[in-house]
């Protein structure tokens, strides 16, 4: 529960602090972290054991809600990057000339990419000729997410150190949500490294009958 509060305490500030509807600007923001920070982070603990709200719904439900809410978050993402790309135009000013924008057009390809992914997965009928296992398919997705959400909090932090956001944040205000990110990232972090990594632990063979009437006459001798 933790971790859902600091989605919705996180959204809600971005939210309150941009004030949708004040100016064009504003949705960029407001669209953003509804998209990156709240739907899709909910999307993807759907699946976790100890953090998701439906724990104990069949897994087909929490595939369906997972891809939902996926498909709103690429639908909020494509709308804040429309939306800070006309401000821009309106304004004669240069596109992806900083690192946030720059990261931020590779995260939002990667995510798109990613959404793709899901569908094939989802539809895993349509790629049957390829001969690739479902369970490899699966991490692959999973990797991939992970990579996806990465990018997502590279591109958040570098928001943080806009001139935008450090003149409505300093200090403690911005140490607070810093760490409310930082807690997002560990979550999904954990979770699929969990769920999909594999173990590198080696389970001893288990001694055969042959081998114990081996041991047994050399024992004997």
């Amino acid at each position: 529960m933790v971790a859902h509060f600091a989605a919705v305490a996180f959204t809600g500030f971005m939210i309150y602090t941009a004030w949708p509807g004040s100016s064009l600007f504003s949705w960029h923001p407001t669209l953003m972290t509804i998209a990156m920070c709240l739907l899709m982070y909910e999307a993807i603990t759907v699946f976790s054991p100890s953090s998701s709200l439906i724990v104990s719904w069949q897994r087909s439900t929490k595939a369906n809600i997972h891809g939902y809410m996926m498909a709103a978050s690429m639908c909020a993402a494509i709308g804040g990057f429309l939306v800070i790309f006309y401000n821009k135009q309106l304004n004669n000013k240069d596109h992806f000339t900083t690192w946030h924008g720059t990261m931020g057009l590779i995260t939002l390809l990667w995510a798109c990419a990613q959404s793709v992914g899901g569908l094939l997965l989802k539809y895993n009928g349509l790629i049957r000729s390829w001969n690739i296992r479902l369970v490899d398919m699966k991490l692959y997705h999973a990797t991939s997410g992970l990579c996806a959400f990465t990018l997502v909090s590279v591109t958040i932090v570098l928001a943080l150190f806009s001139d935008w956001f450090t003149g409505v944040a300093t200090g403690t205000t911005w140490w607070g949500i810093f760490a409310l990110l930082g807690c997002l990232s560990l979550t999904v972090m954990q979770q699929i490294t969990t769920a999909y990594l594999p173990q590198s632990r080696v389970k001893p063979k288990p001694i055969t009958s042959k081998q114990g009437k081996r041991r047994h006459t050399k024992k004997d001798q």
